[in-house]
């Protein structure tokens, strides 16, 4: 007896593979799936781990910050702190590099504070302040506060800061250049052979960075809380002394010491 297919057992056959093959193709596309996901999962652990790594390199960058040897965290550098003698009137000056005022305060009086300083008359300070920058639009305050720090690692702050207002350029707001800072300046200021590597190093990764924006910081509130208007602003044992304005072009050494004393 011939075994005949009918019609319906042969659809039912033809259905049941093509369930098969539906079901099959459906495993391998979920093969495919599944190694593209694991790649993808991978390749994102080994981004994590990657930007994981780039990260804690760049923090580890930030974070090596320097407070320069002469100053206090809180900005205030001390010139020649050995020779202060008992008793001798703290002089604090409030300073902005990019200031005209500050220039013309430096000029009148910068070389009798200095010899005053390097006999121990007085105890010099300096907080330096960077305001001018976002006044002028730029950050040469900011950049010449850095690299007057990174002098002072080098123990040649005085020198620096002396040879920054000298340069101050006659039209406010030009600012100074990197040249300048890291190379004409600081060969001016003394900083030669492995100092000099230093020195730049320093400026260069702005490892002084944060204690400028600090000082600025505290400066500004030191200054309201002694009434100050603007900069320069002097302060004799930590009171406002208005009386260098009153000191002629010609002041000696003496003469400013006897104007420092009275006003204490």
């Amino acid at each position: 007896m011939t075994n005949k297919k009918t019609p319906t057992s042969t659809s039912r056959r033809a259905a049941l593979r093509a369930q098969q093959e539906a079901q099959e193709s459906a495993k391998k596309r979920r093969r495919i799936i599944g190694v593209i996901v694991g790649v993808v999962v991978v390749a994102a652990i080994i981004l994590a781990v990657v930007l994981g790594i780039n990260h804690k390199s760049d923090s580890s960058a930030s974070s090596t910050q320097i407070t320069p040897p002469s100053a206090t965290k809180t900005g205030v550098y001390t010139l020649n702190p050995d020779k202060v003698k008992k008793g001798a009137p703290t002089v604090t000056v409030y300073q902005d590099y990019q200031c005209p005022a500050c220039k013309g305060a430096e000029d009148l009086l910068g070389k009798p504070l200095n010899d005053l300083s390097s006999k121990g008359e007085i105890k010099l300070q300096y907080h330096t302040l960077t305001f001018l920058d976002r006044n002028l639009r730029n950050d040469s305050s900011s950049r010449a506060a850095m690299a007057a720090a990174a002098a002072d690692v080098v123990g040649k702050y005085e020198a620096y800061h002396d040879v920054v207002y000298s340069h101050q350029p006659k039209q406010e707001g030009a600012g100074y250049t990197d040249e300048q800072l890291r190379k004409e300046f600081a060969s001016e200021a003394g900083i030669t052979g492995a100092n000099l590597t230093r020195f730049q190093h320093i400026y260069d990764t702005r490892q002084t960075e944060q204690f400028v924006n600090e000082a600025n910081d505290k400066g500004l509130h030191k200054m309201q809380d002694l009434n100050a208007p603007s900069t320069p602003a002097f302060a004799v044992n930590d009171k406002l002394w208005e009386g260098w304005k009153q000191l002629g072009s010609n002041t000696t050494p003496d003469e400013l010491l006897k104007a420092i004393d009275a006003a204490k």
